[in-house]
């Protein structure tokens, strides 16, 4: 009896009795391995030392279609509790690939779409591209099998092992990423031996790039006002007389991020026979105090603001804060691993730096003009208004999503036949816009003179803060038919390698007004990443 006539028979009858002299032995058709062709001599080979199916379980190779103990067989009409086989196959490539795995056999998949992302173990072969409807033919060059997942997932996943991973009559389709800077990748390999025969491997588009995070629009806090000066014979002391010292206006504070003070000078004090200088603003070097009023009756004193002029009283305004440096914008190529693609981010701008205080205005000299023409202090000075804050920086652009047929890490890969095509790489991210730097703080008014005393000079404003840094650009997402790290990967027959448009960098925060933006993305057939 051969193997087609047997494959043919049905058996209708459990178990048949004995004939006459057997001591109605029971005889079960089952345990017969001739009829139930499940003797060695009747098992197919299925593969080879190599790993590779044998004759007659590579569909390309037989004209019908392979038996059933080839192997593990798989449709999108199956059901993932059935056992397996042609006429009761499983329903996803997962399960299909893990019997497989288990028993040492290949995977036969039906020329349809399945939508599952899937990892294929080392030592497994799948074949795709199969007539389900007819015999399990196959059809490979006419229409093959479709891995197409949703978006922001690999469809094929190739894992490292011992033994090669084989993949024949494969469309692996990679939807357009949605996540922020997400790539679009259709096979990775991850340190695996591959072969690959007339795929095709189509990348959707990478995703833009996130934008930095913008600093507060609102400036930062404003520096406070100076504090104003006392007028002449103001104060009198316990036994009712004009007090001999008017203290001039106090100092006034800002405290900005990181625990920097901006402080407004204090006020110059006035006095009987003269008046006291104004203290300078911190921190800075133009934010001086304005001297006092001298003793002389001849001097030419006044109230404008010249710093270190003896006859001059008036504080000088404080010196603005340094502005921030920009965040650099990225450049480079990114990185492959066993994730993926990683761009790369622009850099975050730095604060800027407070505003310094304004100087503290000149006291004046007071003398016999106090009521009744008792001597008394004359007009203090105001005291320089604090520097604002600076500003804060805006953070980097997020890099471009990438587009990638083929992403290969350390891996062995050959590809035959097989046509590999990439979308548009991601746009990068803008850079986040700066905090403008806040407002210095106005002086205080020098006290008024009276009884022919002069009044005393005003504070110096304090000096604005300096503009937080824009963040960098992201870099743009690049477009490639094959990316690698480690290895080239092997060409051979009528492989095509279509890569897409690369996408753009970023802008710098603010419009780009420090000129940050990221680099464009690359486009190249094959690329080495590190």
């Amino acid at each position: 009896m051969t193997r087609q006539r047997m494959g043919a028979l049905t058996v209708t009858t459990a178990f048949v009795i004995g004939a006459s002299g057997c001591d109605g032995l029971w005889y079960h058709i089952q345990d017969d391995c001739e009829l139930m062709l499940t003797c060695e001599h009747f098992r197919p080979t299925t593969s080879t030392s190599s790993g590779w199916p044998a004759g007659g379980c590579v569909p390309s190779e037989s004209v019908e279609g392979v038996s059933d103990a080839c192997g593990v067989f798989v449709a999108a009409s199956g059901d993932d509790r059935r056992i397996g086989t042609k006429a009761e196959p499983v329903k996803t490539l997962s399960k299909a690939i893990a019997r497989a795995a288990e028993k040492g056999t290949a995977v036969y998949a039906c020329a349809e779409e399945f939508a599952e992302a899937i990892e294929v173990p080392a030592g497994v072969t799948l074949f795709g591209g199969l007539d389900c409807a007819n015999g399990w033919r196959w059809i490979g060059e006419e229409k093959k099998t479709t891995v197409a997942p949703g978006a922001d997932a690999i469809p094929l996943k190739l894992m490292r092992g011992e033994g090669a991973v084989r993949i024949e009559d494969v469309s692996a389709r990679a939807a357009d990423a949605q996540a922020a800077g997400g790539s679009s990748i259709a096979v990775l390999v991850d340190g695996a031996t591959a072969e690959l025969a007339r795929c095709e491997l189509v990348a959707g588009n990478g995703a833009d790039g996130p934008d930095g995070e913008d600093a507060p629009s609102e400036a930062a806090i404003q520096g406070p006002r100076g504090v104003d000066g006392a007028n002449a014979c103001s104060d009198l002391d316990t036994s009712g007389a004009p007090d001999e010292t008017l203290p001039g206006g106090a100092q006034v504070e800002n405290a900005c991020e990181g625990d920097t003070l901006s402080i407004g000078g204090e006020g110059g004090d006035g006095k009987v026979s003269n008046g006291g200088g104004g203290d300078a603003g911190q921190i800075g070097i133009e934010g001086q105090g304005g001297a006092g009023e001298p003793a002389s009756t001849t001097s030419m004193w006044n109230c404008g603001a010249i710093p270190n002029d003896p006859n001059k009283g008036g504080g000088s305004a404080g010196s603005n804060g340094t502005a921030g440096e920009p965040g650099v914008g990225a450049s480079g190529i990114g990185t492959l691993s066993a994730s993926g693609y990683a761009g790369v981010s622009g850099g975050a701008g730095s604060a800027g730096k407070p505003g310094q205080g304004g100087g503290g205005g000149g006291g004046a000299k007071g003398g016999l003009v106090c009521a009744g023409g008792m001597a008394g202090a004359g007009a203090s000075g105001g005291s320089g208004g604090a520097g604002g804050c600076g500003g804060l920086p805006g953070q980097g652009g997020g890099a471009g999503g990438a587009s990638i047929a083929l992403v290969s890490v350390e891996g062995q890969v050959t590809l035959t036949d097989c046509s590999l095509k990439a979308g548009s790489g991601g746009k990068g991210g803008a850079g986040g816009d700066l905090q403008p730097g806040g407002a210095g703080g106005v002086g205080g008014l020098g006290g008024m003179g009276v009884g022919g005393s002069r009044n005393a000079c005003d504070g110096g404003r304090g000096g604005q803060g300096g503009n937080g840094g824009p963040g960098g650009g992201g870099l743009g997402g690049p477009s490639l038919a094959i990316a690698f790290r480690g290895e080239l990967v092997k060409q051979e027959g009528k492989t095509t390698l279509t890569p897409g448009a690369p996408g753009a960098g970023g802008l710098g925060g603010s419009n780009n007004v420090a000129s940050n933006a990221g680099a464009d993305g690359v486009t190249a057939a094959e690329q080495e990443l590190p």
